[in-house]
């Protein structure tokens, strides 16, 4: 039944040789990094979404202060006058804590 096709035997070896050969040339190319991920995770997302991903994650900019003097920080309208960021996470940047010096959170509630 293999051979129904009319090829000869040595015409199917080879051919399959070059299907083994190209199978794992596709792994490979299909093995993009793209940061800590687990193998389940690669296996279930296509060679495209992880090459989009990665180029994304490449191109965005990194989250960096400019400077760490607070007093720029604040006129520039990073952080407020009690060290709070305005955008983003609400995290002191004076105390590096959830709460300022006085213990109380970014909405004056206590912790």
């Amino acid at each position: 039944m293999a051979n129904s096709h009319g090829l000869t035997s040595r015409i199917i070896k080879k051919q399959a040789a070059a299907r083994k050969l190209a199978k794992n040339k596709k792994k490979a190319d299909h093995s993009v990094f793209i940061g800590n991920e687990n193998p389940q995770t690669r296996k279930n997302q296509s060679y495209k979404a992880r090459k989009h991903y990665l180029e994304n994650k490449q191109k965005f900019p990194k989250k960096k202060l400019k400077t760490k003097n607070p007093e720029s920080l604040i006129e520039q309208g990073i952080i407020d006058e009690r060290g709070f960021f305005l955008r983003g996470k609400k995290k002191n940047f004076l105390t590096k804590s959830m709460v300022d010096s006085k213990g109380l959170d970014f909405y004056w509630m206590p912790r």
